[in-house]
């Protein structure tokens, strides 16, 4: 949960696993090549998000039959479908692709099991709903749907009854309603099959809400769940929006509000969370102040966030390396570092730029950055002309390794691992090949000390994008393993970095620089910590923080040199 000016977000607001995942298979499969993309029925109830995937060329459709290109891939989304029409997409002779939510699986399932022993199935939920319409095919012909307790008491007498729940209906009028159906049955199973995540979101919102003067609701005006938390809402706070986008935002009760708590559903990804989130606290800012005094601000994220900043962690850590592999000083070297590292970056983020973000200014600079880059390996020799060129070519080639068959590229982590050894290319192996002192052991282990910290840096910085939405692929290395091998993995390479340097300090091989780059891990350590206990998604505080171990190491390198 993110607080700040008396304004709290959700910690279980935004995209709940199950839409996760499907909107993860769809963009893998789109990232793939696989093209066209169907999906049976709308992905999401949320505009912002099909919007996203119409321009990516994944579309939906009600029927197999209704697909124009036969080579798509059809995939039947989080919600389900009946197992009648299972049997109809997997025989159309089109590739199937199945992300139905285990949730609904497991729901599902459990009509399945019941409705084989005579079980008449009462589901609570919305009639119309594609998930619900989905249990009832389970149910063999045997089933009903309610909305509440209401709708129950009508209901004739069962001999036996099973009562379900649709995945994201609220618990306490699931349970109000399975008590009235139980006077309407000699048996009734009772099977909660709310699922885990709405479960939290409901409680949270409980909590927060009645404590709250003013609750904003944040999704699309066609997501049940959605309406759902807006309307228990209504019931909890003084007053509630419910808003697709900041845009919709009501901005005196905003401003005139005490305490503010911002939810949403299900189908709401979090950069447009993000987005309300921001022009809350914008429109909460005491007293206006002067574009002069915003500035330093203002810069600061637009270094940030345009990767500058990044560019000069990556010349930070070239001077490390330098001093570490006893290189002398070159200013072309670390102008190179800097320019390679900001155009394969800023080209990268422009490709996986969500909507909103500056992707044609990202990708100018990238290009404008990767031509300096060029011009400097040319000036420091042809090897380093011909190796520059080649990474360069490489890395701008990263982001459509599917199209061009590059399988390699697309194996579970690889993302972090290209990235560490670009960074060790340039700030590590350029400056040690350029001088001819590659073949020193000094040189290695700048190298191997540059791999480890970068992964660790790029892990991290992935770690913290845990919660975004519309991550392509399984490359990063959180992504591909789950937080417990990731931490394993920091672990073992904070050891293996604590270790390297322990022992250079104990063959007195440079004592004062060393001791520096010693005292330096300390702050990796301490970011590695902070960020791993930490759930908020990616801000510019964030990068600032990571990206500053580099500045840190370098002030310490240069302090070294006068010791």
């Amino acid at each position: 949960m993110e607080k700040e000016q008396d304004v709290t977000v959700a910690k279980s607001a935004g995209f709940c696993p199950g839409v996760k995942r499907a909107i993860d298979k769809v963009l893998e499969l789109e990232a793939a090549g696989k093209k066209p993309v169907y999906t049976i029925g709308p992905l999401i109830h949320n505009k912002q998000v099909t919007d996203m995937l119409a321009a990516k060329q994944i579309t939906s459709i009600d029927r197999p039959q209704e697909a124009a290109d036969k080579s798509g891939v059809l995939v039947i989304r989080a919600h389900g479908i009946t197992p009648s029409f299972q049997k109809e997409v997997e025989s159309c002779g089109m590739e199937v692709v199945d992300a139905t939510c285990p949730l609904v699986k497991h729901a599902q399932n459990i009509i399945a099991k019941y409705a084989e022993q005579g079980y008449h199935t009462v589901i609570v939920g919305d009639g119309g709903h594609a998930e619900v319409i989905g249990l009832l095919g389970y149910t063999q012909g045997k089933g009903t749907v309610v909305s509440g307790p209401e709708e129950a008491a009508k209901l004739p007498h069962f001999d036996k009854v099973n009562v379900v729940s649709q995945t994201t209906q609220k618990e306490s009028v699931f349970y109000e309603t399975a008590e009235e159906i139980k006077k309407h049955a000699d048996e009734c199973q009772i099977s909660n099959t709310i699922c885990q995540p709405t479960k939290d979101r409901q409680k949270e919102t409980i909590e927060q809400a009645k404590n709250a003067d003013l609750v904003i609701v944040v999704g699309g005006r066609h997501s049940a769940n959605t309406a759902r938390l807006a309307l228990l809402c209504k019931g909890l706070a003084p007053a509630v929006q419910h808003v697709e986008t900041e845009d919709e935002i009501d901005p005196l009760p905003v401003v005139r509000a005490k305490k503010i708590f911002i939810t949403a559903g299900a189908s709401t990804p979090n950069w447009v969370i993000d987005r309300v989130a921001a022009r809350v606290r914008e429109l909460r800012k005491p007293d206006p102040k002067s574009v002069l005094s915003h500035l330093p601000e203002m810069i600061w994220h637009f270094l940030v966030r345009n990767c500058f900043y990044t560019a000069c962690a990556a010349t930070a850590l070239t001077y490390v390396c330098m001093r570490l592999a006893s290189v002398p000083s070159n200013g072309l070297l670390l102008a190179f570092a800097g320019l390679f590292v900001y155009a394969l970056t800023a080209f990268n983020r422009a490709t996986e730029a969500q909507p909103g973000q500056n992707k044609r200014f990202l990708t100018v600079a990238s290009v404008i950055a990767a031509l300096g880059a060029a011009v400097v390996a040319l000036l420091l020799g042809n090897g380093a002309a011909v190796l520059g060129i080649l990474f360069l070519a490489l890395g701008f080639a990263y982001p459509f390794r599917h199209l061009l068959k590059l399988q390699l590229l697309s194996l579970p982590g690889t993302k972090d691992i290209v990235t560490a050894l670009g960074w060790a290319y340039a700030c590590a192996f350029l400056p040690a090949y350029a001088n001819g002192l590659l073949l020193r052991k000094a040189s290695y282990v700048a190298i191997f000390y540059t791999v480890l910290l970068v992964f660790m840096r790029s892990v991290t910085l992935g770690f913290t994008s845990a919660n975004k939405d519309l991550i392509i692929g399984r490359e990063s290395f959180y992504k591909a393993f789950g937080m417990k091998k990731t931490k394993w993995a920091v672990t073992l390479i904070l050891l293996a970095l604590t270790a390297a340097l322990g022992t250079l300090l104990s063959m007195t091989w440079k004592p004062a620089l060393v001791a520096m780059l010693l005292l330096g891990h300390l702050y990796t350590v301490f970011i590695v910590i902070y960020y791993y206990s930490k759930t908020t998604t990616r801000s510019v505080k964030d990068e600032t923080l990571i990206d500053g171990q580099f500045f840190v190491l370098w002030a310490l390198s240069a302090l070294a040199a006068y010791l």
